[in-house]
């Protein structure tokens, strides 16, 4: 089991600790006394107290030495964190947050559309006002006896504004029920943003918290990665709609970054021309996601995408910190959540979720645990409208402490044994990661815990936000 994580970043050294997700920049001098001198990660811990070092030390090494002796011992004494209760009866619940797929079709044709524009090589197939009552009352029945107060309702596709009546009945028929129930309901949706206009642009300001378009940064780039159906441009048209959206808070900017695509740092620089406050930039699949010749010509490698992380985060620390005010700057979320939620030292011994936490619905009203489960016939947990769910043996009982080779990792707590849905598509065994992932996983950590250092440093106020 490895408590602790000793590595460079920026040209600064830093320690990790599992146990308690302390994060320590340290001096050249402790990370080498800690190479040579301490086992290796996943040993059985530090040299006892009033052990001398194995060799001989300066002065000013034997007293640091003693120094990380003391570290070491007090932070490797603190317990393992308790394991997560699940209730697994669907009497009494968690669930918090729903996501239905309204249209499992779509027009666009994306090059790196890991669901086929939400037919998963199906026929195409919207989901229409019968389904959509039967996924409306499964979600307030099961939202009445959810410990959650906050409810999460995401729209999703292929393209949803493609069934734009029926995203209307289900709205109106949720939010009819949120006094009663005492709850909050959060309605979300993600779209081309083709069809981001007119009637649907107004509704969509009116009733929803969030409207997250794709957009490929540049119009050379997303144009060549995001043509229509028939091959027919499309940047310049989400844009129209973007810049003409009623209110533009609710909107935020999601690119996906191929091999054919600018950097990191670029396409950020593009995005930000929008006037959006919310910007998502993520890679493109995972290095032998479902084996797929076409997605690995697609994939970054993972030595570009941390080098072009690295390059981001020094461009994007000193860009913000020219702020005193976070209100116009772009936030760039998922870059931004990992720093808070590493800040926060939030421990976790399972991840996301997936059955117990979030559902997902299709257009034919089949259940499943979230949306990367969808139509994996293996995984469904029902129909709406037809008796009780039940969840995949093997989404059960995680335990991160207890599973092979998370067990092994420094950064166990934080991955929490990653995603299930990924770890499927990669290897056929949903508790079983592919190695590339972890290594992933990992390089990105390190660049966040850097990144979090140096924003605490020159502008601490943007974790705030």
């Amino acid at each position: 089991m490895s408590d602790y994580h000793a590595f460079e970043q920026g040209g600064e050294n830093y320690l990790f600790f599992s146990r308690s997700a302390k994060l320590y920049q340290i001096s050249p001098l402790a990370a080498r006394l800690i190479r040579d001198l301490f086992p290796l990660e996943g040993g059985e811990g530090p040299p006892a107290p009033g052990i001398a070092p194995p060799q001989p030390l300066t002065p000013e090494e034997d007293a640091l030495y003693a120094e990380l002796l003391a570290l070491f011992t007090r932070e490797l004494a603190v317990p393992l964190p308790a394991p997560q209760q699940q209730d697994d009866s669907f009497a009494e619940n968690s669930y918090q947050t729903f996501s239905i797929y309204l249209a499992q079709t779509c027009n666009m044709a994306c090059c790196y559309c890991w669901n086929r524009g939400g037919t998963f090589g199906k026929p195409g197939h919207l989901m229409g006002w019968n389904t959509a009552r039967r996924a409306t009352e499964l979600i307030v029945s099961l939202v009445e006896h959810s410990s959650a107060e906050k409810i999460f309702i995401n729209f999703y596709g292929g393209e949803p504004l493609l069934d734009f009546p029926v995203l209307q009945q289900i709205t109106g028929e949720l939010l009819k029920h949120e006094a009663r129930l005492g709850k909050n309901f959060y309605l979300t949706l993600d779209t081309n943003g083709t069809l981001l206009e007119g009637q649907a642009a107004q509704f969509l300001a009116r009733y929803f918290t969030q409207v997250g378009v794709s957009l490929d940064g540049s119009q050379r780039i997303h144009d060549l990665q995001r043509p229509g159906k028939y091959g027919e441009e499309t940047w310049q048209q989400i844009v129209n709609n973007v810049r003409s959206f009623p209110n533009p808070k609710l909107l935020g900017i999601r690119a996906t970054l191929t091999t054919f695509s600018d950097s990191y740092l670029e396409t950020f620089r593009h995005l930000t021309t929008l006037g959006v406050g919310r910007i998502q930039l993520e890679y493109c699949h995972e290095p032998g996601y479902r084996q797929n010749p076409i997605y690995e010509k697609l994939i970054v490698p993972p030595k570009r995408q941390l080098d072009e992380l690295r390059e981001f985060v020094d461009y994007y620390v000193d860009y913000i910190a020219s702020y005193k005010s976070t209100r116009d700057i772009p936030f760039v979320s998922n870059l931004l959540d990992s720093i808070n939620r590493i800040r926060r030292a939030n421990r976790f011994t399972r991840p996301c979720g997936a059955g117990t936490n979030t559902l997902a619905i299709n257009s034919r009203g089949q259940v499943f645990p979230c949306i990367a489960f969808v139509e994996r016939a293996d995984f469904a947990m029902g129909e709406t409208g037809q008796g009780t769910l039940s969840l995949h043996q093997s989404l059960q009982g995680f335990e991160v402490d207890s599973q092979l080779p998370c067990h092994e990792c420094w950064l166990r707590y934080d991955c929490a044994g990653g995603c299930h849905a990924t770890h499927y598509d990669m290897t056929g065994q949903a508790r079983q990661p592919h190695p590339e992932y972890c290594r992933n996983m990992q390089g990105r950590a390190e660049v966040y815990f850097y990144a979090l250092t140096r924003i605490l440093t020159k502008c601490p106020w943007h974790l705030e936000r």
